[in-house]
């Protein structure tokens, strides 16, 4: 679940960023990860293990990390592209 949330807080700052968006997106997928994980061992512990709801939380907040974090990256390259068809649009006058 921490995972989860620290790659959701980090996921928009990375849009004005840019390196935080390369530690979101991997932050994200672990949390899923360990949430599948850990809702697997409390379903098979038949009631023994508790803690469902912070996995289930853990899943949600991995899951709109990563999307965040891919609407971001997407966002940057397409800032990036604009930016390069912009420098090329207004030629250096040549000696």
């Amino acid at each position: 679940m921490i995972l989860g949330i620290v790659a959701v807080v980090l996921a928009p700052i990375g849009c004005f960023c840019g390196f935080l968006e390369i530690v979101a997106l991997p932050l994200g997928i672990v949390a899923v990860v360990l949430a599948f994980r850990a809702r697997g061992r409390i379903a098979q512990s038949q009631g023994t293990l508790g803690g469902s709801g912070k996995a289930l939380a853990g899943l949600i907040t991995g899951f709109v990390a990563i999307g965040l974090a891919l609407i971001a990256g997407v966002l940057i390259l397409i800032f990036a592209v604009s930016i390069g068809s912009l420098q090329n649009a207004f030629p250096s006058p040549s000696p």
